[in-house]
């Protein structure tokens, strides 16, 4: 029988996130520009793989990251990619109902008692 050699795993340094794992988060391969997501322990495996097989930052970055809205908590709910020429969007915040008049806070009550139903079908 033949001794086949060691089989390389792309094993991750324990608690340390790899310096290209940041490259593989949410890679929009699929059609349509679907990202493909990848959890933190993919994305550095496929990082430490990479870097193994030859993968060097040498080329300024073209692209950057930007994620989901209301955080990246599930597969579907996926960040893009951009181009670095693009401006970073504001980030959404929500008024503070403390700073609003008594005629703006029954209004916003008014526009999210419209969403009840809906929210919260089986009261």
């Amino acid at each position: 029988m033949t001794d086949l050699p060691a089989i390389w795993r792309a094993d991750p340094t324990p608690g340390r996130q790899h310096r290209f794992a940041d490259f593989f988060r949410d890679v929009p391969l699929l059609p349509d520009g679907q990202a493909v997501y990848l959890d933190s322990d993919q994305r550095n495996r496929l990082a430490t793989h990479a870097e193994a097989c030859g993968l060097r930052k040498v080329a300024p970055a073209a692209v950057k990251y930007w994620p989901p809205p209301r955080g990246s908590h599930m597969p579907g709910n996926t960040g893009v990619w951009v181009p670095v020429t693009i401006e970073d969007p504001i980030e959404m915040q929500l008024p503070d109902p403390a700073s609003m008049t008594p005629h703006e806070r029954e209004h916003l009550r008014a526009e999210l008692a419209r969403f009840d139903a809906a929210d919260h079908p089986s009261e």
